[in-house]
């Protein structure tokens, strides 16, 4: 299977030029969302040009222990606290990739029906032409990829147990 090895360098300049791009189109949140674990680093890249709070919440795709049987639906590890009062609020849900839309969906509807009033958009660093197996919520504001990528397995910077060789 090809593959596709991302630097941190690379992750940074997509999401520069991304987030010119949100600003362009005169979005500006008010919050952006980390889906941990692969929206969290991208999220505080994202802050760099796109100076708001982050939030976040975590699942899991998978079901046992050792992480390797796919859970049929996203599980909750952690979840937004209920006093947050996101009413009105623009929220950039980011995540690292968009594989097969199943973590997307599940937490852009999960979100939007616990927070109705609020305004949710969601940011891929990379974003795979190919068929999805979820939608995104019709309601969502806005979906921003940073870069439209084949169907590769990605290797990000950040999974590196040896980081002096990841980029060699």
């Amino acid at each position: 299977m090809q593959q596709y090895n991302f630097t941190y360098n690379d992750i940074h300049n997509t999401i520069c030029k991304a987030a010119k791009v949100i600003r362009e189109q005169d979005y500006a949140p008010d919050y952006l969302l980390a889906i941990g674990g692969g929206g969290l680093i991208p999220a505080r890249i994202m802050r760099t040009f796109i100076n708001r709070p982050i939030l976040t919440v975590a699942l899991s795709r998978y079901s046992d222990e050792i992480g390797t049987a796919p859970a049929s639906t996203p599980i909750k590890l952690q979840w937004l606290e209920t006093d947050i009062n996101l009413a009105g609020k623009k929220i950039l849900v980011v995540d690292e990739v968009d594989d097969e839309r199943t973590t997307l969906e599940y937490t852009l509807q999960h979100l939007m029906e616990t927070h109705p009033d609020a305004e949710f958009s969601a940011f891929v660093v990379h974003n795979k032409k190919k068929a999805k197996k979820g939608k995104l919520p019709e309601g969502m504001k806005h979906f921003f990829a940073g870069e439209e990528i084949e169907d590769y397995w990605i290797n990000y910077a950040w999974d590196a147990e040896n980081i002096d060789a990841f980029a060699q």
